[in-house]
């Protein structure tokens, strides 16, 4: 209207005219919001939940991912690492079976580092070949390490393998400020080669580590939660008590971190998180273990330690998550406390 307006100030006037009917400009719909698919997901665990004094936080991650409409989860594989093997596989199936998707499958992964003939990885190439996967490593990355020295080629598949590990050079894993003793880097230690073979397939690699799961507590408060909620938060109120005694006792705080399930939070709600991208390398230091209950062997003078920093002279790049915004415990809390989304479960 201003542009005509314009035009017909530049040319003569003309005599007096009735003034003509404006029209109504057409209408233009509204753009709806296009829904996105769920991703399509693979979760690899370690699951020891009830074991005495064992993490409970893959059964929560677990949960958390079913729970969560962002995500599809189309195959599950069990592996060594916070209990044995045959406690991990069957506390992943009690899991899965109990609360997850009627039919999502279970395979049985490896029981120590560097063991990849297995039906996890079988399974897993079967399921790479069929589609690109996003995979979450919850435990040590030995059952995606076979997939990887059997199928190099399926490397390209994997969307982004988002591992539970890593730390600032010179970072301490320590918990409370009465204690000194602190965490390993479980797993990647567990089976440091198999990250190994993660940095040389140069996948895109996500790391929610330590550093930003330590930001978050889970005490007393939310396990009542979970203890008047649905079935699976009942199932997790039962099976913590000895975890959050143990970090109670030993590390003199009031409850303890859910690990696992920043790894889900970054997929279901990246806007919570803060990452960067640096470079990303193993490399060997002084061994930091002062509590071989916690910490594991005392006995060799160095180990490997899996680095990211800016500084560091690597070509070979990951995503390092570190802050997460405090609202991310509600929104896992309430993703444990939503009834089941199959109607076949409890």
């Amino acid at each position: 209207m201003i542009a005509l307006a314009l035009l017909l100030s530049c040319q003569p006037q003309p005599q007096p005219q009735p003034e003509a009917e404006l029209q109504p400009e057409p209408e233009v719909p509204p753009v709806e919001a296009v829904a996105q698919p769920p991703l399509r997901v693979w979760i690899d665990a370690d699951c020891s939940a009830g074991v005495p004094k064992r993490d409970i936080d893959d059964a929560v991650a677990m949960i958390q991912a079913f729970n969560s409409g962002e995500l599809d989860v189309v195959g599950i594989s069990t592996v060594f690492g916070n209990a044995a093997l045959d406690d991990t596989d069957r506390l992943g199936r009690e899991v899965t079976t109990r609360f997850g998707p009627a039919t999502l499958p279970v395979h049985r992964g490896a029981a120590q580092a560097a063991e990849h003939d297995t039906p996890a990885v079988a399974a897993l190439i079967a399921a790479l070949e069929r589609e690109p996967l996003t995979i979450l490593v919850l435990g040590p990355a030995t059952n995606i390490a076979g997939v990887l020295a059997s199928r190099p080629d399926l490397a390209v598949k994997m969307t982004e393998v988002i591992a539970v590990a890593g730390r600032r050079p010179g970072q301490r894993f320590t918990t409370g400020t009465a204690n000194a003793k602190g965490h390993r880097d479980f797993n990647f230690e567990q089976d440091a080669a198999a990250f190994e073979s993660l940095l040389a397939a140069d996948v895109p690699l996500t790391l929610t580590p330590w550093e930003i799961s330590s930001e978050v507590w889970i005490t007393d408060a939310e396990i009542e939660r979970w203890a008047a909620g649905p079935a699976a938060a009942r199932w997790l109120a039962q099976a913590v008590p000895s975890w959050i005694d143990l970090w109670k006792e030993r590390f003199e705080v009031p409850g303890f971190n859910p690990f696992d399930t920043l790894a889900v939070g970054y997929l279901t709600h990246p806007q919570l998180f803060t990452c960067d991208t640096h470079p990303v390398g193993i490399e060997r230091h002084p061994n930091d273990v002062t509590d071989p209950a916690m910490q594991g062997d005392v006995t060799s003078p160095d180990k490997p330690y899996l680095l990211v920093a800016a500084r560091l002279p690597y070509t070979r790049t990951a995503t390092y998550c570190h802050t997460v915004d405090p609202s991310f415990r509600e929104v896992l809390m309430q993703r444990l406390l939503v009834e089941a989304a199959d109607p076949r479960k409890p």
